[in-house]
């Protein structure tokens, strides 16, 4: 079982695919409002990480104790839209609170003029604030980010990492990648860093920005 000021914890988990490491032996521990960056190259499965702790994927070894899933969210880089408006979409997503609330939420995130057009005729970047803001209206323990600023401009992108620290502080833990090294040395409190399927290591973020202890962290920073 985890503690009270943890949401996840992930014991030795390992996905195999043909006689092949995906993930291997991860272990980890998500705190309670904490945002916790996983970083790395392409292919070092920060994603497929992500997925196994939501419960979207079964690991072939290894066992995750988290929060119930109800009490969690996740984010993809490319949203999925219903076809829905977008204040339709909002409250789909986000049963039972009042327009009052649902307007509020748009406010924040500058959508308010949007409110009432198709979700999937929305920009790229307004997909993924609307998908932001119905994570969060919902109040989730754990929210999962994959690249939640992908698609944003640099305006957009500061607006969205406000949303993230505000629901950090609020109490939410916040799992998320980001390929953007600035946006990871602002927003995270801890840092796992990951290389072909491993990780490598797992640390308080001030310290991993300021000297990396493996090999592929240094090496990372240093690209």
């Amino acid at each position: 079982m985890f503690s009270n000021d943890s949401y996840l914890i992930a014991n030795e988990l390992s996905i195999i695919k043909s006689e092949q490491y995906l993930l291997k032996d991860i272990s980890l521990e998500i705190k309670a409002a904490e945002i916790t960056l996983f970083l790395g190259h392409n292919g070092a499965g920060k994603t497929l990480l992500m997925q196994v702790l939501h419960g979207l994927i079964l690991p072939d070894q290894g066992v995750v104790s988290s929060a119930p899933a109800t009490r969690q969210r996740m984010v993809f880089q490319k949203p999925i839209m219903l076809r829905r408006t977008a204040a339709q979409y909002f409250d789909f997503v986000c049963p039972g609170l009042g327009p009052a609330q649902r307007h509020l939420w748009f406010d924040r995130a500058q959508l308010i003029s949007r409110m009432h057009a198709p979700a999937r005729r929305l920009s790229g970047g307004e997909q993924q604030k609307l998908a932001l803001i119905g994570a969060l209206g919902a109040k989730p323990n754990v929210l999962f980010l994959d690249e939640p600023a992908a698609s944003l401009d640099v305006e957009a992108t500061l607006l969205v990492e406000k949303l993230i620290a505000d629901a950090r502080d609020a109490g939410t833990s916040i799992v998320m990648t980001s390929h953007n090294r600035a946006q990871a040395a602002r927003l995270a409190d801890r840092v796992v860093f990951m290389d072909h399927g491993q990780i490598t290591e797992q640390t308080e973020a001030k310290a991993f920005f300021s000297g990396p202890r493996s090999t592929a962290g240094r090496h990372y920073l240093e690209f």
